[in-house]
């Protein structure tokens, strides 16, 4: 009898460990999701003396890890996961982008390449897969990237930002408004796309159809950057508009008289260059 009984408990443990780590995993994701991360890491870390061998308490102690912004820690608990669960793409896409915040972009690269290869329909690995080629220098391969995944996922607006900005940063102008055109068709009220496309107009030197997307852009970011209105100024002075290029100058010097005293200076001369004229 007494054999029995320790053969019983000797089966009960395991799952008893098991039962043990969900309830502190489940715990974990409450505590974040209310902001609570250092409580919520406390869980986790229950969760996986618990089961050592617990993929999603590993990605998700992870997780916590990059909202402490303990970077380092954050990347240990993905590699964990990935040996863990191989065929996740979520690990390695994760990995990424902590390393990108580790600025190691080279190292992000191949983890994002990983990432896309497993789970290809999720936009945020190749958003970061064409980050982590920009920042490495490599802004051809940022291109091929964009342009791949939206071979993926048609039509995707952020997909299409990005291309656009790889793009106009290679002075292939005319490609980039398209692409900026069509992120503005897919998603119209996003003020980064706007600004975007009529940075990219104005690379081109259209300044007159860069006007009104500048406007525009200003309108949706609730005033934007300051550097919005010096363009569009500048825009309004190349079409000779003198009036609205001062007036305009003349908003971005109240925005930035305090915060860039420098660049307020630059934009008075300007107006009383235009005075002037």
């Amino acid at each position: 009898m007494g054999v029995i009984l320790g053969c019983a408990l000797w089966l009960t443990a395991p799952v008893a460990l098991a039962d043990a780590a969900d309830a502190h995993y489940q715990l974990a994701k409450t505590l974040r999701a209310e902001g609570r991360y250092e409580e919520a890491l406390a869980e986790i870390d229950l969760a996986v003396a618990a089961r050592p061998t617990y993929a999603q308490g590993h990605l998700t102690r992870g997780s916590i890890l990059r909202r402490l912004e303990r970077y380092d820690e954050a990347l240990k608990a993905f590699k964990r996961a990935m040996q863990l669960e191989p065929k996740d793409g979520r690990a390695p896409g994760l990995a990424g982008a902590t390393l990108l915040r580790l600025d190691r972009p080279k190292e992000a690269a191949k983890y994002l390449e990983k990432a896309t290869a497993l789970e290809p329909e999720h936009t945020n690995h190749w958003l970061n897969l064409g980050v982590a080629y920009r920042k490495s220098k490599n802004n051809d391969a940022a291109i091929a990237t964009y342009q791949k995944a939206l071979k993926v996922i048609p039509n995707d607006p952020k997909l299409l930002n990005n291309l656009g900005v790889a793009l106009r940063k290679a002075r292939r102008y005319d490609e980039a408004i398209r692409a900026h055109e069509q992120a503005i068709a897919a998603d119209p009220n996003d003020p980064d796309i706007a600004r975007n496309l009529a940075i990219s107009l104005r690379g081109a030197k259209r300044y007159k159809d860069a006007i009104p997307i500048y406007i525009k852009a200003i309108e949706l970011g609730d005033g934007g950057p300051p550097d919005l209105l010096f363009d569009l100024a500048s825009c309004y002075e190349k079409v000779g508009d003198t009036k609205m290029a001062i007036a305009t100058f003349e908003r971005y010097i109240e925005a930035t008289k305090k915060s860039d005293p420098e660049a307020a200076q630059r934009a008075q001369r300007a107006v009383e260059n235009l005075k002037n004229r």
